[in-house]
This record gives structure tokens, C-alpha cells and sequence, in this order.
């Protein structure tokens, strides 16, 4: 996710906290309504849906798909002293609390009856940035404790990218990035199978940039998989791209120091 990124399952409804603890038009992957094949409540393509932010209780990734996918939003940042974000990283004997959906502005032009999604705020976050993720193939664990062994991966090789709305509060910065991050480059640390040293460097993941509207607007946003803009970022050791390796979902700042606030919704695979 990050060099040393500071990770941990956080609270929506928290205030800003220190830093120690996502109009149609076309976007990176494409102009929106060439989707291919996703789903919505009613649809038959409930089997693609990551995650519609309508469990109330906390943002998960749904229990769809053959095996049936798993996991939970949380937010994550570089740890740089003037960082703030919320929801935020819960730190000493506080336990991790769920990423709960909240009610946006707006709703997102989806057609769809929910009326929930997923609220990301942070600020000056100077190092390398921030950003919000959730693992898809969390395995579950009895009497639902929190699972803290290392990334699972979970093959996505049906599936050709993945489109989601995403809407940006005006004044705030608006270039984020989507990316997929496999066990290959994830560092041991972080419970994947990258061994780290001064010259090789883990966790340049795979993804690809995009702009949201300024001006408050809903905006769909489809990433393929076959983009000429879905790569590495080219400042870690190169990784093959393998569908069958992935564990996580992530949407990261692109800009340093700047303020993001904005929201996602309706996440699903397309086919």
C-alpha cells in the first residue's frame, strides 16, 4: 500500500485526528457507461459486486462471488507528523473500530434504492500520501475475531477491471489513484512476500490514476485491467501483473500536503 504505511481499521464517525492512529465523463478507463457487464440490486450480475456500502453496521466488501469474497474498508496514511485523517487510525489499547457508511450529500446517480456510501477525508499528508483499501479475501475467523495473519489473495482472473462512482467535495484535491495490490510486491510486514532492502523497494503496486469533477458531481470511474494507464509507478522493483495474486482494493491521494474529502460507491468487478 504504501512505504511504511501505518494501516488500521478506523471509525467514520470520528473527528480528525492525528496521524498516528473515494457529471459523466470520460475517465482513465474509458467514458462512463462502457462498464461492460457489473450489477446492482435486482440485476442479474449480483456475483460482481464488491461492495454498495448499505451494510449500516460497517463497510465491507460482500459476501459475493464463487468463493465468496470478504473483507473490510480501512483507511491508511504515511505517518508524517502533520497528517490528519479521518476516519482515524485507532492507536494503543483502543480497539479497531468498523469504517461505517454514512449518508452523502448527494446520492450517487446509480438508479439504485441505497442511499449510503463510503466518506474519505484527509489533509496534509506529506510523505507519500493517504489512502482507503479493504482486503477481498479476509478469511473468516471463529467467533469473529480480527484476522491478523497475512494477505490472501483472491483470483480475479474472470474479470477484465472495475468501475465504481466517486464523487470529490469542491475546493479539495481530486487526483486519486485506483490500485490493486498483489502478495508478489506487498512486504513481508505487511503480509505479503516482498523481502524490502535499500535497493528493492516493495509495494509499487499496480493501478492507474483518475480526475474527479470539482464541482460536487457524481462521477463513474472504470479502470481495466488492459489500460495502457494501468501500471506500476515505476519508483519500486518491477512486478508482473497477476490477476490470481491480488488481495486488496485502494484508492490512494496523488498529491502531497493537499486536503481530499470525497466519497465512493457502488464497487463492483466487471466482466
Amino acid at each position: 500500500m504504501g512505504r511504511t504505511a501505518v494501516v488500521m481499521l478506523a471509525a467514520a464517525t470520528a473527528a480528525l485526528g492525528a496521524c498516528e492512529w473515494g457529471s459523466l465523463v470520460p475517465d482513465a478507463g474509458g467514458p462512463a457507461g462502457t462498464a461492460g457487464s457489473i450489477g446492482n440490486p435486482g440485476d442479474p450480475f449480483p456475483q460482481n459486486r464488491l461492495s454498495d456500502f448499505e451494510d449500516l453496521a460497517a463497510a465491507t466488501i460482500v459476501h459475493e462471488g464463487s468463493p465468496p469474497r470478504n473483507g473490510t474498508w480501512y483507511t491508511y496514511n504515511d505517518g508524517s507528523a502533520t497528517c490528519l485523517q479521518a476516519p482515524a487510525l485507532m492507536t494503543g489499547s483502543v480497539p479497531p473500530q468498523p469504517y461505517v457508511p454514512e449518508v452523502p450529500p448527494t446520492p450517487a446517480p446509480t438508479g439504485q434504492t441505497g442511499s449510503f456510501a463510503l466518506h474519505a477525508r484527509w489533509s496534509d499528508c506529506d510523505t507519500w500520501g493517504a489512502g482507503i483499501g479493504a482486503d477481498i479475501n479476509t478469511p473468516l475467523t471463529p467467533d469473529g475475531a480480527v484476522y491478523t495473519g497475512p494477505k490472501v489473495p483472491y483470483d480475479l482472473t474472470p474479470f477484465t477491471g472495475i468501475t465504481f462512482w466517486a464523487m470529490a467535495a469542491p475546493g479539495t484535491d481530486v487526483q486519486l489513484r485506483l490500485k490493486l495490490p498483489m502478495t508478489a510486491e506487498t512486504r513481508i510486514e505487511d503480509g505479503g512476500r516482498c523481502t524490502e532492502s535499500d535497493n528493492f523497494k516493495c509495494g509499487d503496486d499496480w493501478g492507474e490514476a483518475f480526475t474527479l469533477p470539482s464541482n460536487g458531481n457524481w462521477r463513474q470511474v472504470t479502470v481495466r485491467f488492459a489500460d495502457a494507464g494501468f501500471e506500476q509507478e515505476g519508483w519500486g522493483m518491477p512486478y508482473a501483473w497477476n490477476l490470481a495474486d491480488v488481495t486488496s482494493i485502494q484508492i490512494q491521494s496523488r498529491d502531497l500536503a493537499e486536503t481530499y474529502d470525497f466519497w465512493i460507491d457502488d464497487v463492483y468487478l466487471i466482466r
